[in-house]
């Protein structure tokens, strides 16, 4: 992230970017961020669900504050399989 506004709450110490944080900096929840990506790319990029559910997790693992957490929630639903 190169400025400040780029950072959650536009605080340069803060580790995560605003698409990823809350208006108050906190880092949204993993489905939460999840469904966003989701609904993104259906609704821009014209795909399916399942075309945008493995989009999504393709672009999560590529976050510092989603690639650890992409293995953990695959192995507690099939929804979060990058298969």
């Amino acid at each position: 992230m190169g400025s400040k506004e780029e950072h959650g709450a536009q605080n340069p110490d803060n580790p995560y970017c605003i698409h990823c944080t809350d208006i108050e900096g906190k880092l949204l929840s993993f489905e939460r961020m999840f469904e966003v990506l989701v609904n993104t790319a259906m609704n821009n990029r014209w795909m399916t669900r399942e075309q945008a559910e493995k989009e999504a997790l393709t672009e999560m693992a590529q976050m510092p504050a989603w690639k650890n957490k992409i293995g953990q929630a695959a192995s507690q639903s099939s929804t979060y399989s990058l298969r």
